[in-house]
């Protein structure tokens, strides 16, 4: 059987390897990492001290080990609600640990008992744990597939407050409770042993809700313009290939609108890049405002863009085309001057994403030929190119 001394070395180790991971992630972009690295490396040390709780002094032993826990288990709930993007209540935490090691303090100087010490540390580790799972069913509304993550952590939190609010009932209530913290029975080993391990086992869950975070930021920012957030070149291939299989399926119409800014490079060269740049982020608001939620804007390099819309005939996306036309026309002033071209193309049988693209680009050419601030559609050059017109 491991002794207490182990235990508590083990549990430190953990931390340590806890921390080494949880270091890579720190300028990830992840809210709460930078508070579970910082509670890493406090349940590191007060696991040290507790483990060499005979070979200290009192004061190393009894107050600053179970200030230092208190303190990484306070990190870590901050940790939490920084991930959930809530608010993290860092001074009623700080008074809670200062709280505890006076308390401690108090049942060791003043009155010395190992019950009531066990009860104070044992209720606030519970309480830590019935907050984060707290923070987590409250933000059940914003969970995100795989699912499973948050699953561990709430069974784990439940096992930890639950396995504190036992070892205090069992240190009431039981005769042959241990009276010392590094008392080597079986029942003390497991005990320690479960609540040691407890801070490592909810820093991995926190890496697990961290991880998904970075994949998800990962695919956002592969999949979205950096610029102006509209949909990616690459990611309108992905989502005009699925549209067109999707609609192979369904005999459902699907448009795609090419919208080229007029009168663009002026604006880069007379009022610079920046002005340039809120012209662009200011023509993707505007365009939006004319779009379902299952209509997608991509950026397909420059001044280009390609607006894909299911269950949308040639008229209909003829209708939406004039309307994005003349709503940057009328936003004059706040464009700087620019205004759009757009061809606009239907889905036919036996198209592909690249053959659907070119007739719309052949009408987007049609539309700048009369004289650009135009909507031109394919049916208004079917005579001139294209056999899959």
């Amino acid at each position: 059987m491991l002794s207490t001394k182990q235990v508590f070395l083990i549990a430190s180790l953990l931390c340590f390897v806890t921390f080494l991971v949880l270091f890579s992630f720190r300028e990830n972009g992840v809210k709460g990492m930078r508070q579970v690295i910082l509670a890493s490396v406090l349940g590191m040390a007060g696991n040290i001290l507790f483990a060499y709780g005979r070979e200290l002094s009192p004061f190393f032993a009894y107050e600053l080990a179970n200030g230092v826990y208190a303190a990484s288990s306070a990190a870590i709930l901050i940790g939490y609600r920084r991930l959930f993007k809530r608010p993290a209540p860092t001074r009623p935490l700080a008074l809670g640990v200062l709280g505890l090691t006076a308390a401690i303090a108090f049942f060791h100087y003043v009155q010395d008992s190992f019950i009531a010490r066990t009860t104070v540390a044992s209720l606030f580790q519970a309480g830590v744990a019935g907050a984060i799972s707290y923070t987590l069913l409250r933000a059940r509304s914003e969970w995100r597939r795989p699912y499973y993550p948050k699953f561990f952590i709430l069974a784990m939190c439940g096992l930890i407050a639950g396995g504190h609010a036992i070892r205090v009932l069992y240190q009431l209530f039981s005769d042959g409770a241990p009276a010392s913290l590094l008392e080597p029975s079986g029942w003390n080993v497991f005990v320690l042993s479960a609540g040691a391990f407890a801070l490592p086992v909810l820093a991995f869950g926190a890496l697990l809700i961290a991880h998904r975070r970075i994949v998800l930021l990962a695919e956002h920012a592969a999949n979205h313009d950096y610029l102006t957030g509209a949909w990616s070149r690459r990611a309108f291939f992905d989502i005009g290939n699925r549209e067109i299989s999707r609609t192979t399926r369904t005999d459902r119409p699907l448009s795609l609108l090419l919208v080229d800014m007029d009168n663009f490079k002026p604006v880069n060269d007379t009022s610079g890049h920046i002005a340039g740049d809120r012209v662009l982020q200011d023509i993707v608001h505007e365009i939006h405002q004319e779009l379902r939620s299952i209509d997608s804007l991509c950026r397909m390099g420059g001044d280009e863009f390609a607006v894909l819309m299911p269950e949308t005939d040639l008229a209909g996306a003829a209708v939406v085309a004039e309307r994005l036309r003349l709503r940057i026309a009328a936003a004059h002033e706040l464009l700087s001057g620019v205004t759009v071209s757009i061809g606009v193309a239907a889905l036919q049988k036996e198209d592909t994403l690249k053959s659907l693209m070119m007739r719309a680009d052949t009408a987007l050419y049609v539309a700048k030929e009369k004289g650009r601030n135009q909507v031109a559609l394919e049916k208004e050059y079917r005579s001139l190119s294209y056999s899959t017109v």
